[in-house]
């Protein structure tokens, strides 16, 4: 085939497509709302009902009236979506019993001791304040000096029953 008969189809091929297109334009309706009327008719006249029926049954006898296209095209067809779900909240917390309560420090320091006979004497500083005592002496009503074994003194601090103790220096 030639250029010059290949072109020349071409354009028959093309005019014959313009004609074809200009008859459906003036040959089809003007528009498509045209062609979406309907005609209704008027409705019939009905004899009036006997009295015996219910209104419950003449309303479950009327026919369901469909959603228009209108709200149909108005839906939302792809609405916001989330993967998202909220955590649990979280435990409450465990109750957890306060600690038993513990005998304060001992506010006195060892200065040294002093032994006659049978009977020793510690002699101790609460502050800047000397204090002597004895084997089982209360001081300031809530620490008692136990019996004294092994260069350790131990105190009991008499409210809460518990012992603590104070090296000797010696």
């Amino acid at each position: 085939m030639t250029e010059k008969r290949r072109r020349s189809l071409l354009y028959l091929a093309l005019a014959g497509v313009a004609a074809w297109s200009a008859w459906l334009a003036v040959n089809e309706p003007a528009s498509d709302a045209d062609a979406d009327l309907v005609g209704v008719a008027a409705p019939a006249t009905r004899a009036p009902l006997p009295a015996a029926l219910d209104s419950a049954v003449v309303a479950a006898t009327k026919p369901q009236e469909a959603p228009s296209r209108l709200a149909l095209a108005r839906a939302n067809l792809f609405p916001e979506q989330t993967w998202f779900v909220a955590p649990p909240p979280p435990p409450p917390p465990p109750d957890i019993a306060p600690p038993p309560p513990q005998a304060p420090a001992l506010p006195f320091s060892y200065m040294g001791r002093w032994q006659e006979a049978d009977q020793t004497t510690y002699y101790l500083a609460r502050g800047a304040l000397p204090v002597s005592v004895r084997a089982g002496q209360v001081l300031d009503g809530v620490w008692r000096l136990e019996p004294v074994t092994g260069g350790l003194l131990n105190f009991t601090y008499l409210p809460l029953d518990q012992t603590r103790s104070l090296r000797a220096g010696d």
